[in-house]
């Protein structure tokens, strides 16, 4: 017999939230994801209605989310889209495509840099580097500067950023583990700039989980990539995904229960953890710990491996 939604009680129910112990109706799910997106915005702090928010859109399903349901919470908000194309054959344009897609339906400004033409590499050519065998390590790197280098050009106040609760959830796992208390620190909800013309960064998805943006995405036609990054395979992200998972099997709190602890031991955390002095990179003029950022580096090694250098 049909489960009805437990909030408007007159459709079938088709979706389960354990955690909120809710089964809800298609139409009550995109209602219920949106609350939750705009709750974690408020509870936190992360912007103000007059700032202009920039979202970090790569065009996988957690991004395309948080743009979409950002549009529904706050119609009135100054919202622009920043994607990196990062020269992936196939990859890369399909991504883009399906970011130019969704931007065109919301009616969002887009902004775009191509690392090929702009840089003159692509994100496999760190294979013939050192990063071999670490091309997502790599990657990241690129990333997070041209996201931040494209919020600064396009006049933005808070760069939102797609990371979900199982990201932050598993990342703060491993730091734990590892003891790396400075990147532990950093996994907050909202981070400061870097320094003076910088965005702040906020992650408005934390408490909502991977398989929830997903199903946003197939519920609210959001037009989101359907391949899979020819790198991602066999990744720390994956294998901490697996473990997650494992240990939310009989907890359907789990996740949560990590990210709350984890979210109370950071003020602690920030009272005994040194932040490293920032000076300008000698190369580009980002806020950098040592004279060339780690960004510049890593453009500068594939650029000597491929004879550009």
């Amino acid at each position: 017999m049909p489960v009805l939604c437990g909030k408007c009680h007159s459709a079938n129910a088709e979706v389960h939230i354990p955690y909120a112990k809710l089964s809800l109706c298609p139409k009550c799910f995109l209602d219920f994801y949106v609350r939750r997106v705009k709750g974690a915005v408020e509870d936190f702090g992360m912007f103000k209605e007059d700032d202009v928010v920039g979202v970090a859109v790569s065009g996988g399903k957690d991004s395309a989310a948080l743009l979409h349901a950002l549009r529904q919470a706050y119609p009135n908000l100054k919202v622009v889209a920043l994607h990196v194309n990062l020269g992936i054959p196939k990859y890369s344009a399909h991504c883009q495509a399906k970011v130019e897609e969704l931007t065109k339906m919301l009616d969002v400004e887009l902004h775009v840099f191509n690392i090929v033409k702009e840089l003159g590499i692509r994100i496999s050519d760190f294979r013939k580097t050192v990063f071999r065998k670490k091309v997502c390590s790599a990657c990241g790197t690129v990333k997070r500067h041209v996201f931040e280098d494209l919020a600064r050009k396009a006049g933005v106040d808070v760069l939102a950023t797609g990371h979900n609760l199982d990201d932050v959830a598993g990342v703060m796992f491993n730091n734990f583990f590892y003891g790396r208390w400075d990147q532990l620190v950093r996994l907050k909800p909202v981070l400061p700039p870097l320094a003076e013309g910088f965005a702040s960064k906020v992650k408005p998805l934390i408490r909502i989980s991977e398989n929830e943006n997903l199903l946003y995405c197939l519920y609210g036609d959001v037009p989101f990539r359907e391949i899979d990054c020819p790198y991602s395979s066999g990744t720390g992200v994956r294998k901490r995904a697996e473990i997650l998972e494992i240990l939310s099997r009989d907890n359907p709190y789990f996740r949560h229960q990590v990210l709350n602890r984890f979210l109370e031991l950071i003020p602690l955390l920030e009272n005994v953890v040194s932040k490293p002095a920032l000076v300008k990179c000698q190369v580009c003029g980002f806020p950098s710990s040592s004279d060339v950022c780690a960004f510049c580096k890593r453009v500068a090694l594939v650029k000597k491996a491929l004879g550009k250098g």
